[in-house]
């Protein structure tokens, strides 16, 4: 014999933090609960109807118990299980939408004096008997492979999240070295920037960090591809306008021709590591979008405002900075911008 529990979650519609709050506990135990029982006492409102049928979705077995049927007409107690059972169909069956009277109000008799009719529950309990009688077992085995997808899910998204990390470092790490390499040896033509912005070495480790395990050959092809892909979508272009616009806001006009391709190539290479860590995430498929669609949405991603006064502060410091410490940066400084003496 099993030992049966039974827990009183509280309820999913309370207003407030705290009823917020309630409602996930609510939610939470449901989902650990071999047997779900909701209990309503009229026909179902959107708001319940929808967790319900989630929970349904998901493999939870669940009863519908329509209680406080003494505050109704048998008649009207008969339409409402019609409803209810319509429409529940589907996912709960019509046996399993049992009414009840858990704690019927008290009756006046003609005497004056007050009866307390007792509960009328025996309907819930001989379902519940039948349940249990036939399908105990697989309840709890059930359930127990639910708990544990839901732990393997949750799993995996701790693993997502650390692999993220640990690729959104690679990334951070290539785009700041290839700033430097291309602010000291700036390229002859601006659409070459796109290759050069994409690393192969960098390809590789956030493929490793995925186990993924590629050779250089492999992730010089992979980069050749998505600095095909950032050219022929003008994406080159646009970052070279977008990030002049915005460091012309912060940097003497001189400093932003000298510094605009290495920050450039930094931008670039984050919008390309980005791509690669979606590719790498889904198993190194680009989606049914193709490689377009995921390098777009990057782009689009690193447009917004928030991002780019970040990464223009950063760049001032990484890029910017450093050659105005170079020798005769400060000569050329002079000459576009003489002091007063002068």
């Amino acid at each position: 014999y099993r030992q049966l529990e039974f827990g009183d979650t509280p309820g999913i519609l309370e207003a407030g933090v705290a009823g917020t709050q309630r409602e996930q506990i609510a939610r939470q135990l449901a989902t650990e609960a071999d047997l779900l029982l909701l209990v309503v006492d009229n026909d179902l409102r959107q708001s319940e109807y929808e967790p319900l049928q989630r929970l349904a979705e998901i493999g939870k077995r669940s009863l519908l118990v329509f209680n406080k049927t003494d505050l109704y007409t048998e008649a009207d107690v008969e339409k409402i299980l019609a409803r209810l059972r319509q429409r529940l169909r589907g996912f709960i069956a019509a046996s399993d939408v049992v009414p009840i009277a858990a704690a019927p109000q008290s009756v006046r008799l003609e005497g004056g004096e007050l009866f307390q009719p007792e509960p009328e529950i025996m309907p819930l309990i001989k379902r519940l008997a039948a349940i249990l009688r036939s399908e105990g077992e697989d309840l709890v085995a059930d359930n127990i492979l639910l708990q544990s997808q839901r732990l393997g899910e949750e799993a995996r998204n701790l693993i997502d999240g650390q692999r993220r990390r640990e690729a959104q470092k690679v990334v951070e790490r290539f785009q700041w070295i290839g700033a430097g390499v291309i602010s000291i040896t700036p390229l002859p033509v601006v659409d070459l920037l796109a290759t050069a912005a994409v690393n192969a070495q960098m390809v590789v480790e956030i493929g490793r960090i995925y186990g993924c395990e590629l050779n250089m050959e492999r992730g010089r092809e992979l980069a050749l591809s998505l600095g095909k892909t950032l050219a022929s979508l003008g994406i080159v272009k646009g970052a070279i306008q977008l990030l002049t616009t915005a460091l012309h806001l912060n940097v003497a006009t001189l400093l932003v021709g000298k510094a605009i391709q290495g920050v450039t190539a930094a931008y670039l290479t984050r919008i390309a590591g980005k791509s690669f860590i979606e590719y790498f995430r889904n198993d190194q498929d680009w989606g049914d979008g193709g490689i377009t669609e995921v390098v777009q949405r990057q782009f689009q991603l690193s447009r917004r405002d928030e991002f780019i006064k970040d990464f223009i502060a950063q760049a001032i410091a990484k890029v910017v900075k450093p050659l105005t410490d170079a020798p005769n940066s400060e000569t050329e400084i002079e000459q576009e911008y003489p002091s007063q003496e002068h």
